[in-house]
């Protein structure tokens, strides 16, 4: 990355002004349920808590949780005093190479490390918590901690799996509050002209007790056909999957009939589960015979491509959507959808090509105003 001046506005302040939104009751909400957010509620949220929130609209099956805003992310920084410790901070930098990137990042871990979550801050998300933990009929309900921009920052913030009670959920969301500073996700924004002050929402759901876990395309992905659906699976939490940590079992079906076109057999060595002992998640060995056989039974991989299909039908276009099947819950209860997003390997390049054709159609226009048209 070369020497630049970074910018430090607040990302989401300058997405809202563009937008023209005015200040509303809402828009200083701390915190909202699933079911009270839509997908035009991003900017409060966060595209992935938004989305969820417009999945549970659709009659998608989704985990039940609260989502903390962007607006609490803002009231974290400035009550505490790191707005005016990195302003000062940033200032200072002028022209910001790679060397200094990794030092602000440094410098803006240790603010947050260091800094207590405001009690109003606290008071919401222990409320929540409580809240769901009475839904659910569970004391100290584990759930999951996951990242929310604004904007699309794929894989740049983090997510954590099974916290459990109110003072590790707290600091979880803390954590999560932080990542949006560790130096590759400061070095993407700032490669993307973005802001390096970043606010982002926090999603809060209910814990799916995966017996496996995968991801689904609503297309092909090795060849963009949208004619078919691609499901990778393996066992566990879904962490092993999405991090590449495993080989999963493959299916390409047909979006139509649902037939299986073809099927591979993963290696599946490990699975992510539970930490007993409280909060997290650790690895453990796959035995042999489970590692030799399909993970996934017919009537789920059915119900699985059902859904994925209304996704794709309700959206207009293919989707990437992260699922876990609960082995706590009988068939099709079972089947939760956890996160969803559109794909974005495919479609954009079906943007770049639609682009190009317009632009060759309108350079020969051009040539023919400026040469004239021949005629045989």
């Amino acid at each position: 990355m070369e020497a630049a001046q970074v910018k430090f506005f607040m990302m989401e302040d300058e997405f809202q002004n563009s937008q023209g939104m005015a200040m509303s009751e809402k828009e200083n909400s701390l915190s909202f349920w699933y079911e009270e957010l839509e997908g035009s509620d991003f900017p409060l949220v966060g595209k992935k808590n938004a989305n969820l929130g417009e999945m549970r609209k659709a009659g998608i099956p989704i985990s039940p949780g609260f989502a903390l805003t962007l607006k609490a992310n803002d009231i974290f920084i400035r009550e505490t005093g790191i707005l005016d410790e990195l302003g000062k901070y940033i200032n200072s930098l002028g022209e910001v190479s790679v060397e200094k990137c990794q030092a602000a990042s440094d410098f803006t871990l240790d603010l947050i490390n260091d800094a207590t979550v405001p009690q109003v801050l606290v008071d919401e998300i222990c409320s929540q918590y409580g809240k769901l933990c009475d839904l659910a009929g569970v004391p100290n309900l584990r759930v999951a901690v996951r990242s929310s921009g604004a904007v699309s920052m794929p894989g740049q913030m983090e997510t954590y799996l099974n916290i459990m009670g109110e003072k590790d959920l707290v600091d979880y969301v803390k954590k999560t509050w932080a990542s949006a500073y560790h130096v590759e996700a400061i070095t993407y924004r700032m490669n993307k002209d973005m802001g390096f002050l970043l606010n982002i929402g926090v999603g809060v759901p209910k814990m799916v007790n995966s017996r496996v876990s995968g991801v689904i395309f609503t297309l092909n992905p090795l060849n963009g056909d949208r004619s078919k659906i691609s499901v990778d699976v393996s066992y566990g939490l879904g962490e092993a999957v999405v991090s590449g940590l495993v080989t999963p079992d493959n299916y390409l079906l047909d979006k139509v009939t649902l037939d299986v076109i073809s099927s591979t057999k993963g290696a599946k060595e490990i699975q992510c589960v539970y930490n007993e002992g409280g909060s997290d998640i650790k690895e453990v060995a796959v035995c042999e015979e489970d590692r030799n056989r399909f993970c996934l039974q017919r009537d789920e991989l059915v119900e699985l491509c059902k859904v994925s299909k209304t996704i794709d039908r309700y959206y207009g276009k293919p989707y990437d959507i992260e699922f876990g099947i609960d082995r706590d819950l009988s068939f099709p209860s079972n089947i939760i959808i956890l996160q969803v997003r559109p794909e974005s390997v495919w479609s954009k390049k079906e943007a770049q090509a639609k682009t190009e054709k317009k632009k060759d159609a309108m350079d020969r226009i051009v040539g023919q105003l400026i040469t004239g048209v021949r005629f045989k």
